[in-house]
């Protein structure tokens, strides 16, 4: 009793991806089970029918629809994030443009007034001393 039933739990831990495949089988009969045998020997007829004049299932139709529409969607938002990327370079390249000019303006007139600032200090040094400073500083 005790071998049998560590037999059963050991197979079904070592074996719990076995009854996958087991279990597309299955499905038709599932539906028999309820009533609905022609239903799904129909269904599972035309899955094979299908199977057999393209060589893909329904579902694999399906999932190839599905995974188009996607790449449609995702190369649909990569052409706006680029288009988006372009308008923003050509915003700013025309803000640099307008905005350039008047920095450099604004840097000119400070180097103007600050060369005017020097010239005012250096006058100024020589004009208030009236006497010969104390000591020379001239190299000899």
């Amino acid at each position: 009793m005790l071998k049998k039933f560590i037999l059963a739990v050991t197979s079904g831990l070592l074996l719990t991806g076995c009854f996958a495949e087991s279990l597309t089988l299955v499905s038709s009969g599932a539906g028999v089970s309820q009533g609905r045998m022609v239903q799904s020997s129909l269904s599972s007829a035309a899955s094979y029918g299908i199977k057999k004049t393209t060589g893909k299932f329904p579902l694999e139709h399906v999932i190839k629809q599905e995974k188009q529409r996607i790449a449609k969607k995702t190369s649909q938002f990569e052409k706006k994030i680029i288009e988006n990327t372009r308008t923003i370079k050509n915003k700013i390249e025309v803000s640099k443009a307008k905005s350039l000019p008047i920095i450099k303006e604004n840097v000119e007139n400070q180097t103007v007034k600050l060369n005017r600032n020097l010239l005012k200090i250096k006058t100024f040094a020589v004009e208030k001393f009236k006497h010969k400073p104390r000591f020379s500083y001239k190299a000899k």
